[in-house]
């Protein structure tokens, strides 16, 4: 129980080192000063390098987000608000791949 104690452990570091060297990636969003743009760089790049809109498609963001607010909620991280959730909602939606 121990040993699978650890390997838990060393496997949850080892992520998150992993996750930090990620958010330095620079990536191009689009309309990069927009509020959108902003809530991407500033809520998804706690965990990982902040995603392009054109990896999912409109109908697979709601669910995405859900996810990640579920996967922030688990590691105590800031919530995003009602208001932030859907300005970073409509952002993806409307760069979203077809």
């Amino acid at each position: 129980m121990l040993r699978l104690l650890a390997v838990i452990i060393v496997m949850f570091v080892s992520g998150c080192e992993m996750s930090q060297t990620q958010t330095k990636t620079k990536i191009s969003l689009p309309e990069p000063d927009s509020e959108g743009a902003k809530m991407v760089k500033e809520f998804c790049s706690d965990c990982h390098a902040p995603p392009s809109p054109l990896v999912h498609t409109a109908k697979e963001w709601p669910n995405v987000i859900y996810r990640m607010q579920e996967r922030r909620r688990m590691k105590a991280y800031e919530l995003m608000g009602e208001p932030e959730r859907i300005i970073l909602l409509e952002y993806l939606e409307k760069f979203a791949k077809s």
